[in-house]
């Protein structure tokens, strides 16, 4: 990793636990009681990468996507292996962990509500570090094998070379935790924008 690279790891890392905050705050007034969110971890990586952080290409996963738009493009998505979806809708729910056992439509929609508020978070905390004005769309329900869903939403930024940053994403509460992966990809506009804003 170059030093424009660790510089924009650096920046992008103080981005995602501002968001991690924010979401924290939004996921806890929801729900009625404290919710926190940690970011262990923030790289970059390859579809592979992406793919193997959620368990491998084959792994069914849940979560919920975004689109940003405004002075950079890009595509935002929180992936879970569905085991740890259904662990973080019990979290949501305030329910005992075990107690949901499938992806239902309750499921879904905490997954997509789940998404909106982590990637909207983590949109408008990238808007104002980086003095951009920056819009995320309201979320889409994704379930399918990692490939296909990471295939299909960064498409463009693959066959570019580009690389997408990954950000673990660990939700807490007093009776447990669960985690997934968020994974930002900018077009292959937005990239050298980003760097040269983070150099």
């Amino acid at each position: 990793m170059n030093g424009i690279e660790e510089k924009l790891v650096a920046s992008l890392s103080g981005v995602a636990r501002e968001g991690a905050l924010r979401a924290g705050r939004g996921l806890s007034g929801l729900m009625g009681e404290e919710i926190t969110i940690h970011v262990p971890s923030v790289r970059f990586g390859t579809r592979a990468d992406a793919c193997d952080a959620v368990g491998g290409a084959e792994v069914i996963v849940l979560g919920a996507y975004l689109t940003i738009t405004g002075d950079i493009t890009g595509h935002v998505m929180l992936l879970f292996p569905v085991e740890k979806a259904l662990q973080c809708v019990d979290l949501m729910c305030g329910q005992a962990p075990g107690t949901t056992t499938e992806p239902d439509e309750l499921a879904e929609s905490a997954v997509g509500e789940l998404g909106n508020i982590v990637g909207s978070a983590f949109v408008n905390a990238l808007a104002d570090h980086l003095n951009l004005i920056l819009h995320p769309s309201p979320p889409t329900v994704v379930n399918d094998m990692a490939i296909a869903l990471v295939q299909a939403v960064h498409a463009e930024v693959m066959a570019q070379g580009g690389e997408v940053v990954m950000i673990d994403t660990v939700f807490e509460d007093k009776g447990g935790h669960a985690s997934g992966l968020l994974v930002v990809a900018p077009d292959p506009m937005a990239l050298p924008r980003l760097r040269e804003i983070a150099a």
